[in-house]
């Protein structure tokens, strides 16, 4: 299995500080910026950062308006893809299957602008509502090519929050189910949606209508680092809102899953690695052991997209990922289990990981070995001449501009370079 490139197939303001709206326990900052309408929560109460993210937004903003039309004769009853991928099911590796629904698309970039690196809203139909028999036919067409039932472990994935009735009517969930609940091999399901986007009946719902299977809830946790967090992803909650919605979970006897990012735009090579130990070290604090790395790859029409054209984005080295797969057994030993998923999502992606060419193919073999059992013994006598050329000398690079400033700076930059080419 190759990685590189491939695609399958409101409550009431605050009336003192105008910005507190409160959504299922959820803490959300709201504030209207140009080009878009916000929900997220802003940190540090500096103009600053308040303006920094006014620029992101404006941008993801334009660019989402510019991503063309929705192709025509798109048939909304055929799923995006499917494949199979390694997963764990009592510590133990599984064949895991993958289900890419064609969704209505994620609310928060019709908000926001979105994450500032994901380009999943290509995917779908940008605002076009998905029925529940569409969304039923969908996955109907998974069960007539793939026998789901060699499956222990389904991931049903719509691009967006799988619990937003905007965009997945819980009708189309409780049908799914009931199918899933014809297959005992089954043994648990694994679901995406921002946790401001999940309302615990919905979650409920599911749950009751898998008739015992485990329910996982994967989440863009991303960082713990509040700026990192909202000014360099957009992501609009903190680690706060995360421990919410994490101890709602286990009440409600629902594994969670928090998906962390791997150099997300701004960050030094070195400051993406640090980033994601303090974030796993902040996770294994709140008793999760399992996270998965989701590895930033440069997709269509969006900020990272707009970054990485003007070279002022690089995608992270493999060598970072092993240096920080290492460093996690040194500090956390079993506490945690860090998977590395596949870099291949339901839109084409332009660049991602990767060293000098000549040694990638094997490296990430060696990642794939790893995620079976999570052994470091895999990695063992890889090297490559990139090691120190190239990657060591990309990790020694600092930048000692505070974020808001860099983000200013880096966009004003891409600002002008669109407005000369236009």
């Amino acid at each position: 299995m190759s990685w590189q490139g491939r695609t399958t197939i409101a409550g009431a303001v605050h009336p003192d500080r105008g910005c507190v709206l409160r959504e299922g326990g959820i803490s959300i900052l709201q504030r209207t910026v140009s080009d878009s309408s916000s929900g997220a929560e802003i940190f540090g109460g500096l103009p600053t950062d308040n303006d920094v993210l006014e620029r992101v937004r404006g941008l993801a903003g334009r660019l989402r308006r510019e991503n063309g039309s929705l192709p025509e004769n798109l048939d909304f009853t055929v799923p995006i893809g499917w494949e199979e991928r390694i997963g764990h099911l009592d510590d133990q590796p599984i064949r895991r299957l993958i289900i890419f629904l064609r969704s209505t698309g994620c609310e928060w970039v019709e908000k926001t602008g979105g994450c500032t690196m994901c380009g999943f809203y290509c995917a779908t139909s940008r605002g076009r509502e998905i029925s529940a028999e569409e969304y039923i036919a969908q996955f109907e067409y998974v069960m007539d090519a793939v026998d789901i039932g060699d499956y222990p472990v389904i991931s049903i994935y719509n691009d967006g929050n799988i619990f937003n009735e905007r965009e997945m009517p819980v009708a189309a969930i409780e049908k799914i189910c009931s199918y899933i609940d014809g297959y005992e091999n089954i043994k648990k399901v694994v679901v995406e949606s921002r946790i401001d986007y999940s309302p615990d009946e919905h979650v409920a719902k599911m749950k009751k209508a898998l008739n015992g299977r485990q329910l996982e809830v994967a989440f863009g946790f991303e960082s713990a680092d509040p700026q990192v967090m909202n000014l360099c992803i957009n992501k609009g909650f903190s680690a706060n809102n995360f421990g919410h919605f994490h101890s709602r979970m286990q009440g409600m006897g629902v594994l969670t899953k928090p998906l962390l990012l791997v150099k997300p735009p701004f960050l030094t090579e070195a400051e993406a690695v640090n980033d994601v130990l303090q974030t796993v070290s902040y996770c294994v604090s709140r008793g999760i052991d399992y996270v998965d790395l989701e590895v930033t790859t440069v997709e269509k029409h969006t900020v990272v997209h707009e970054l990485w054209k003007n070279n002022l984005y690089r995608p992270p080295w493999l060598w970072s990922l092993i240096d920080l797969l290492q460093k996690c057994r040194e500090r956390f030993g079993d506490h945690a289990h860090v998977y590395v998923s596949p870099w291949t999502y339901s839109v084409e992606s332009l660049d991602w990981a990767r060293n000098c060419g000549e040694c990638d193919a094997e490296i990430v073999k060696a990642i794939e070995r790893y995620n079976c059992h999570f052994d470091l013994a895999a990695f063992e006598d890889l090297d490559c001449s990139c090691r120190d050329v190239g990657w060591k000398e990309a990790f020694a690079v600092e930048d000692p501009r505070p974020i808001p400033e860099r983000i200013s700076e880096q966009l004003a930059y891409v600002q002008n370079t669109r407005l000369s080419s236009a």
